[in-house]
């Protein structure tokens, strides 16, 4: 398979050599010292002496005659003003040699500015956190609408975008973002607060990490690989993922017991460090009162003896009581995978303070931690949990509602199977070898179904069939034919992708130019695969 070439580009720029930039202006500086040096002797030298008393007043003095005037004088005026007019024309040219590397040398400052902007531009509107550090992709912390379960939405490889899509169509997706999806709308125009030449930056700095054509070539085996394998471990997935459901529903239902335990526990804390023969100055400060008469605190860590003693005694409740359930897999020697529900207690209620330490706890790295931090660390761990116990138990109808609800939609994908493949019907379908058929699938669901399958993005449980639609129009019912009744047309649109405000197909108009352009990161033989799948959906 060979893949279409790579459309041609103007070549970086590169930093300009060495010239004489330096040279050409260290003379044109001396030459205009110079030529203000002549200026200035002229005007001295012109000077008349000051005339005694009697002499007769200038217009009553006859001037010199022409004899008089034309002397060495004259001749040495106009003698250097003719040195002076060379040197400038030899230094005027000398000075122009340089011209060019001076102003290929401000254009890559500007660059460089655009690339350090830009980047900084794409760390502090997180873009790293969905597209990662590289822009080689990542996911999205998403919520999926009709079922409320949260999801991790496959956010798309950004260091390969400029061979899909044009710099202006980046600029709009920037712009006005993807509704629908976790990519907001970071432009001023889409509602986000991005000017222009910010997102002007970033596309930059985008263009200065794209990888190489061979790169994106590479990827390609192992989208494919991936497309299928995701196909192979759905029901396994989804399984997984309804365990963990039913868990968390089971978290609810223990709530109000957890927060009936630990009720009292902030405000009696909060006494205890603000109380009389039980606080110090800091003690009271972390509750935000003052201390009135200090307790003993042999360690002088800011706790005193009976604050720690009741402190610890706490956290022992609180980590016993307060536990989530966890889903955890185990293979066995045939390979066999289990799914066990265990409950966990998280090391954030962990606390073991010392009347004779002032450093009783390390933190992971080791390093000894203040007592006092210690329990401050807890006080507000445990607040925020009370807080959410508490809301979970006031509450609880609603959130077991949602939890069901949640439940009943992964046991409904199950039962349906929306994204499940059978590759001996597609080679029937379309006439293709099994291989070939299978590869087609691949190939469809790794660079199409993001936008041509609904629900692709957010996961294998919220995919419906393969061609349903989503930012792209749907491709079942042989919706592909009617568009493209010519099987060439259908493929030189994959290659070549969609132009703003243009005509496709039969009665297609693209609107910003959604449709990327596939023919310079798949090759010519997998894109005809594609478009053989879709035109048997």
């Amino acid at each position: 398979m060979t893949p279409l070439p790579l459309l041609a580009t103007a070549e970086p720029a590169t930093p300009a050599g060495p010239s004489n930039v330096g040279l050409g202006s260290v003379v044109l500086i001396l030459a205009v010292a110079v030529l203000l040096l002549g200026l200035g002797f002229l005007v001295i030298t012109s000077r008349r002496r000051r005339r005694p008393p009697e002499t007769p007043p200038p217009n009553l003095d006859p001037y010199d005659d022409d004899e008089a005037l034309e002397t060495t004088r004259l001749t040495h005026v106009l003698s250097a003003a003719a040195i002076a007019a060379a040197v400038l024309a030899i230094l005027l040219p000398v000075y122009f040699v340089g011209e060019s590397h001076r102003q290929a040398e401000a254009a890559q400052q500007v660059e460089e500015n655009y690339l350090e902007e830009g980047l900084r531009w794409w760390k502090l509107f997180e873009c790293t956190v969905c597209h990662g550090a590289d822009g080689g992709g990542g996911g999205a912390a998403f919520i999926e609408a009709r079922s409320g379960l949260d999801t991790s939405w496959v956010a798309p490889s950004i260091n390969d975008v400029l061979f899909r899509y044009t710099e202006d169509e980046v600029r709009h997706w920037i712009t006005y973002g993807r509704h629908g999806t976790p990519m907001p709308a970071a432009g001023l125009a889409g509602g986000g607060s991005m000017t222009m030449q910010q997102i002007d930056q970033v596309v930059a700095y985008l263009k200065s990490i794209q990888v190489p054509q061979s790169a994106a070539l590479d990827k390609i085996e192992g989208a494919v690989s991936l497309a299928l394998q995701r196909i192979e471990n759905a029901e396994e997935t989804i399984g997984k993922r309804l365990v963990e459901q039913n868990a968390a529903r089971d978290d609810i239902l223990d709530a109000p017991s957890q927060y009936a335990t630990i009720q009292d526990m902030p405000d009696e804390i909060a006494a205890l460090l603000s109380g009389d023969g039980t606080c110090t100055e800091a003690s009271a400060e972390l509750v935000g009162t003052s201390c009135d008469n200090p307790g003993p605190d042999r360690d002088r860590d800011g706790l005193t003896d009976a604050a720690e003693e009741a402190l610890t005694a706490d956290a022992a409740i609180t980590f016993d009581t307060v536990t989530t359930r966890a889903v955890q897999e185990s293979v066995d020697e045939n390979g066999n995978r289990t799914l066990e529900v265990v409950p966990t207690t998280s090391d954030r209620f962990a606390l073991e303070l010392a009347p004779d330490n002032a450093f009783t706890m390390s933190d992971e790295r080791g390093r000894p931690v203040a007592d006092l931090d210690s329990a401050h660390h807890f006080y507000q761990e445990l607040e925020t949990t009370h807080l959410q116990l508490e809301v979970i138990s006031e509450r609880q109808d609603r959130f077991l509602e949602s939890a069901n609800e949640g439940i009943a939609f992964l046991e409904k994908a199950l039962q349906d199977r929306s994204w499940d493949v059978d590759f001996e019907e597609v080679a029937t379908r379309t006439g293709l070898e099994l291989a070939d058929a299978t590869r087609a699938v691949g190939l469809f669901n790794a660079y199409c179904a993001r936008c041509h399958t609904a629900g692709y993005s957010a996961g294998v449980a919220f995919e419906q069939e393969a061609g349903t639609g989503a930012w792209a129009p749907a491709l079942t019912d042989g919706r592909a034919i009617t568009q493209f009744p010519d099987v060439e047309d259908h493929v030189t649109f994959v290659i070549r992708g969609a132009e703003a405000d243009s005509h496709y197909g039969v009665n297609g108009l693209s609107g910003v130019g959604g449709m990327p352009a596939f023919g310079e990161i798949l090759s010519r033989d997998d894109i005809e695969l594609i478009v053989t799948y879709e035109r048997s959906l």
